[in-house]
This record gives structure tokens, sequence and C-alpha cells, in this order.
């Protein structure tokens, strides 16, 4: 097991208000704890069920590190469907407007909402479930949620968007840049084309692409843009595995896998400690601007001139 390293002592969210999606389990629950924890407020939970993010929410809240001391948190809940063009769309639109309503802005985005599947199953948009959910869905929000990012940028601090990857991207059928005479990322719909597990790692791959060209576009001076791979760690994400990968999928975590607080810790390493840094692959430059185009030819028919402003 590769471990993780405790964070910087100086390591603070004092006063930052943090949105993360998918928190009311696993790493995005314990992200929001952590951020509690060292001075966040208020944060957000976006989350499918707004039963089970109260449930979180009454649960960071009487926390005792919480208690003592940020005993003046604010956590507040929001539903967002990941698997539908009008869940991530509603959301932001609410979401936004009420930030603007309280005159508030948003100093950390952790887009963590993922799943992962064995089987082949079609979102309500029509398109894969997990390219729907990991790659589109992920791109939209992040473009959605970017204008009121950079107007939370002070001369103290630049506001963070942070998406969760995925090593596993390193691994997929994705190993050249596919022929240029049809659209690669609507192919993935066909049913013939999913790989089980492998869909998973494509997924990530194709959403660090659109990162990275996302990055092109957007100046580390308005919002520092990165991707956090916590690696090997026990969460529910697993929760749809077969049964008989299961067993197998829990002696990997067990053996292999780092504690759930040392990947919340990642997370949040990247949004307060980490800054302005340089990455470069031209070998995947190619490949990059075209699921940067294919990605926002889709997204464009869903929110017209989505992202004309970068």
């Amino acid at each position: 097991m590769s471990s993780i390293p405790d964070l910087p002592p100086s390591t603070t969210l004092e006063g930052r208000s943090v949105l993360i999606t998918g928190s009311n389990v696993g790493l995005g629950y314990s992200a929001a704890l952590l951020s509690l924890q060292l001075g966040a407020s208020p944060v957000y939970l976006a989350v499918r069920t707004i039963a089970k993010g109260d449930t979180a929410r009454e649960t960071l809240l009487d926390d005792p590190v919480v208690k003592e001391k940020n005993h003046k948190a604010v956590v507040k809940v929001y539903q967002l469907d990941m698997s539908t063009w009008d869940g991530v769309t509603s959301f932001a639109s609410k979401f936004i407007a009420d930030r603007k309503a309280a005159g508030e802005g948003l100093d950390v985005a952790m887009l963590n909402a993922a799943i992962i599947n064995a089987e082949y199953e079609v979102a309500p948009t029509g398109n894969e479930a997990v390219i729907q959910v990991n790659h589109l869905s992920t791109a939209l929000l992040s473009l959605l949620l970017l204008p009121l990012l950079e107007s939370s940028t002070t001369e103290k601090h630049t506001a963070r968007l942070m998406i969760v990857s995925s090593g596993m991207h390193k691994r997929t059928s994705l190993k050249v840049n596919p022929p240029e005479d049809f659209n690669y990322i609507l192919s993935l719909n066909d049913k013939s084309t999913f790989i089980g597990f492998d869909r998973y790692g494509l997924s990530k791959l194709l959403i660090i692409f659109f990162l990275r060209e996302l990055c092109t576009k957007v100046s580390s001076d308005k919002v520092i843009i990165n991707d956090v791979c916590p690696g090997m760690i026990k969460t529910e994400l697993n929760r749809k595995a077969p049964w008989w990968a299961t067993p197998l999928i829990w002696a990997l975590q067990t053996a292999a896998g780092n504690p759930i607080e040392k990947g919340a810790a990642c997370y949040v390493d990247a949004v307060a400690n980490v800054g302005k840094e340089i990455v470069t692959n031209q070998e995947g430059e190619k490949l990059q601007k075209r699921i940067w185009k294919e990605t926002m030819g889709v997204l464009e028919k869903v929110v017209p001139d989505i992202g004309s402003d970068i």
C-alpha cells in the first residue's frame, strides 16, 4: 500500500465556501467532514436524494471536532441528479441563483460524484450511464459553475475547481486516437463498445482530457483547476459490482487501500494547498482537443452557447 502523507499542519479552509457533489457517503462525505473540521463554511452537499443529504448534514454537524472548532458552521443540502441533463442544469440554476440572492460566492467546488457499472446501462439522456455521469454531466457542471467561481476569486484567494480522476485511466481500451470519420464519444453509446469496469477508467480518461483542454482556456489567475486521484480507497463506489467480484475488490482494498480519511485529505490538499502548475503531454494533445470538441458538441445541444465566454 502506498501511504498517503498527512496534510501539512498549516492546512486550512477557514471561512471558505465549499461545494462537494456526491457527498452523503464515501469520499465525498469524508471530504465534507474534513473541510468542516478545517474551518470551511458554508459547505454545500449536492446529493441525489435529499433525505440522505439531510441525514449526512446532521451527522456532520454533530461531529465533536466540528462542534469544537467550527461550531457556527453552516451546511446546506441540494439535490443533484448527474444521470439527467435537467438534474444538472436545474441544480446549477438554483445553486447559482441562491448564491446571487444571498450575495455569496463559491470558493471551492469538488466534483466527486461518479458511478462504476459492471453491466451496460443507459441513462435517461440516452447516453451510456457511466459516460453520462462521470464525463458529460461532470463536464457540463464544471462549465456551469465556472462563472460563479471566477467571480469569487479575490486578491487573497483564487477559487478552485477540482474533479476527481482515477489511476484506472491509464489502463483503458483507448490507446490511440480513433479514426476521425466518426464521433467517438457518441459511439460509446453502442452496447458492443462496453467492456465492464474498463468503462469507468475510460470515463475518467475522457474527463481528464476535457479538464486539460479547459485549463488552456481559463487563466489560473481566475480559477485554479486540477484533478485528484486518491488511489485505492475503500468506499461504496463498487456497490454495483457483481457478486463474484465483491470478495476480490474487498481483498484488494484491504491489502492496497488507504483509509477513507486519507482519500479525503487528498481532496482537501488539492483545493487548499496546491497552487498553479503546468502539465503537458504532447502525445495526448490531439486526442485532448478532439474530446473537448466532441464533448462540447453534446453539451451545446443541452445548453446552447455553454462555454462561449471562456
